[in-house]
């Protein structure tokens, strides 16, 4: 059985970036990637701790390619908001960003970003989605909406 045994590190991970920018992304990318996969692996002891890392995760993959890496990652992800939905509730624009980061997903993950985000739609109501999607940009909004009809 494989036991992670660092999660207990990983609200401390994003606390101290490298000073040189070039190099703060690409160990916040890294970081990011490692995080994802680690929820594919030992999603149980990582959930608890989603709502620490989540906005930063979020910002870190939006602006990457679609490639394998990223994949993964966000598949590890959707692993621990299903486990800890709770802990994205307060950073849920972010999570909406970072999809909508998506030029072609696979239909198996795009169909976990669909659950994720008419599941939480269900869960506020169309009334308070309607006020939370509003707060938007236009872009994010539209594109959610043409994606995966939120």
């Amino acid at each position: 059985m494989f036991i992670c045994g660092f999660s207990v590190f990983l609200p401390n991970l994003y606390l101290r970036p490298p000073i040189c920018s070039s190099v703060r992304l690409v160990v916040m990318v890294t970081i990011a990637i490692t995080i994802g996969r680690l929820g594919l692996v030992c999603p149980q002891e990582v959930a608890p701790q989603l709502q620490q890392f989540i906005r930063q995760w979020c910002t870190s993959l939006r602006n990457i390619r679609d490639n394998d890496e990223k994949d993964s990652a966000f598949r590890g992800v959707c692993n621990l908001i299903s486990l800890n939905p709770g802990g994205l509730v307060q950073d849920f624009i972010f999570f909406c960003d970072a999809v909508a980061s998506w030029i072609n997903p696979k239909s198996d993950l795009k169909e976990m970003f669909h659950k994720i985000l008419h599941g939480f739609k269900n869960q506020v109501g169309d009334e308070n989605w309607k006020k939370f999607s509003e707060q938007f940009p236009v872009p994010l909004r539209e594109r959610l909406h043409t994606q995966y009809g939120v």
